[in-house]
């Protein structure tokens, strides 16, 4: 992973918001969410998706709002249009290099979850449904990271 690309994750247990950072020396793009549970496997399904070339855009849905973002691919770089529905319907875009940030998502998760382990948070004792680390979303994080560390 290159050095420069970090990533910081906030994930709320009670109401399941979800706000994941990933940033290189240029920008900084938040992907946020009001249904974890939901948010998390899509985002990293759809990046698995781009990266093995089995798509080329999606659109994933706030859930909570009204915002909406666009991930596509072109050729090694991954194009996130955020688009912001506020008073003037705002569009945000980014680029990053594909693996660069799959990989800093990876890492940034790993370290979250190594954190809320040291913090005696997880694994989790009890499975609640909808729990935004509950099993389909931890699978799907195993899922993404088997992909990258093949």
């Amino acid at each position: 992973m290159d050095s420069d690309y970090q990533c910081f994750i906030d994930i709320g247990f009670d109401g399941g918001d979800i706000q994941f950072d990933v940033s290189d020396d240029i920008q900084s793009f938040s992907f946020k969410s009001g249904i974890g549970f939901v948010a998390i496997p899509h985002l990293l399904l759809t990046l698995s998706s781009l990266y093995k070339g089995e798509i080329s855009e999606a659109r994933l849905d706030c859930h909570g709002n009204s915002d909406y973002y666009i991930f596509s691919r072109y050729g090694t770089n991954l194009l996130i249009e955020h688009n912001e529905h506020d008073l003037e319907s705002t569009v945000f875009n980014y680029q990053f290099k594909l693996r660069e940030y799959m990989d800093a998502l990876d890492t940034g998760f790993r370290k979250y979850l190594q954190q809320l382990e040291k913090e005696g948070i997880f694994p989790l004792k009890t499975q609640e449904f909808g729990h935004p680390l509950g099993d389909d979303v931890l699978n799907a994080f195993h899922d993404f990271s088997l992909l990258l560390n093949r």
